[in-house]
């Protein structure tokens, strides 16, 4: 599990479409897609449940999503706090 890939599950959720977030991102809907099962697969959850009608987030990745948030804060925080000196 990467930093990148808690930021892509974050920008999913917030998007609620992987091509949406992925132009947010400026990378290709299938590396983004490829990013996300990767994570999945490792974790052994499922994070979202796709549909032809775009994504949904599963309970399971609704928790996930919370921890991944709070990572990503305390990250931003430590960068900020260290790039300056």
């Amino acid at each position: 599990m990467t930093l990148q890939q808690l930021k892509y599950v974050i920008e999913v959720a917030r998007n609620r479409s992987i091509s949406k977030a992925a132009q947010r991102l400026f990378i290709s809907q299938p590396s983004l897609s490829n990013a996300i099962k990767e994570l999945e697969n490792e974790l052994g959850i499922t994070i979202f449940s796709r549909t032809n009608k775009g994504i949904v987030i599963t309970p399971e990745g609704s928790k996930f999503l919370g921890y991944a948030r709070q990572v990503i804060e305390q990250s931003d925080l430590l960068e900020n706090r260290y790039s300056n000196t």
